[in-house]
């Protein structure tokens, strides 16, 4: 493990929050930037160090880290539930209705799905009429989604793909998967040249906020070493902002209520109140932003 700059800002100045151990029996150090207060996990973990941690059982077994079976019709339907719901509170479609609208008549418009798994949204876009992509690294997702769901994807890291930029598209999505990247910001940068002018990438990720502080080391998403990077609803919008992106949108949600099978009447009814009440005033633990290249 290496001890790292800040990605955002830079510095070398850390505070500490917590050192949580992985299912492995490895500690790692959870560290808040003195700077720009991104909370990260440093030292770092190297590529390899971390990928032993994203084996086939994550993606078959369900535990505080990975799925129940993510390969399921179930867990499939389940996750174009929530990309459509995500959609909507941006107001994407919007979006899209212009975009289509302004080229010419039969012209598709494109999209890549960065840390694509097995290919649930690239599908969900091809269905759509998009000429839709994805890049992923893990094998066995890979595979599903080109065997199974006959789906072009790329393995390849993000950051190695392309270097040309000779692939362009209006649409880019990082649906939960900033957290988990060695070079969060570097690829926020190779994004944008990627993207069409006026095209826009749609981020999604785990919250540092009120919730992740009042849970400590049992909020849900401090995953070590998988989740390496933990923004908070401000700072990756100045990140944003930063980098060159323009107009965002925004909402978080999540009360940190997790589904759970043969749960009481009285749970899922707090589950309900809970997760409305986050919404409403902005304090969930997970966010989504839309922004757009000018």
């Amino acid at each position: 493990m290496e001890p790292i700059p800040c990605n955002t800002c830079g510095q070398t100045r850390f505070s500490p929050i917590f050192t949580k151990e992985s299912p492995l029996g490895e500690s790692f150090s959870i560290v808040s930037c003195e700077s720009c207060h991104l909370v990260q996990v440093n030292p770092q973990p190297s590529f390899l160090e971390v990928k032993k941690y994203y084996d086939d059982s994550y993606f078959t077994q369900r535990t505080e880290r990975g799925y129940d079976n993510y390969y399921s019709d179930k867990l499939r339907t389940e996750i174009s539930r929530v990309f459509r719901l995500n959609l909507k509170d941006l107001d994407f479609f919007s979006w899209e209705k212009k975009r289509i609208s302004s080229l010419p008549l039969g012209t598709k418009l494109s999209s890549l799905d960065i840390g694509c798994a097995a290919g649930y949204f690239v599908a969900y876009q091809k269905d759509r009429g998009y000429e839709a992509y994805g890049i992923e690294i893990a094998d066995g997702p890979v595979r599903f989604a080109r065997e199974t769901l006959k789906l072009n994807i790329f393995q390849e890291n993000f950051l190695d793909w392309d270097l040309t930029f000779q692939n362009q598209f209006d649409l880019i999505t990082l649906w939960a998967t900033i957290e988990h990247l060695h070079k969060p910001k570097e690829t926020l940068e190779k994004i944008r040249k990627h993207l069409k002018p006026g095209g826009v990438l749609i981020l999604s990720t785990c919250r540092y906020g009120i919730l992740a502080k009042l849970a400590g080391l049992k909020w849900r998403y401090l995953n070590v070493p998988e989740h390496l990077y933990y923004y908070s609803y401000k700072g990756l919008k100045n990140l944003l902002l930063t980098l060159g992106y323009q107009n965002p949108v925004s909402f978080s949600y999540g009360s940190g209520m997790t589904s759970r099978a043969g749960a009481s009447f009285f749970f899922k009814l707090r589950k309900w109140i809970m997760d409305r009440a986050v919404k409403w005033f902005e304090i969930g633990d997970m966010m989504v932003y839309m922004v757009r290249k000018g």
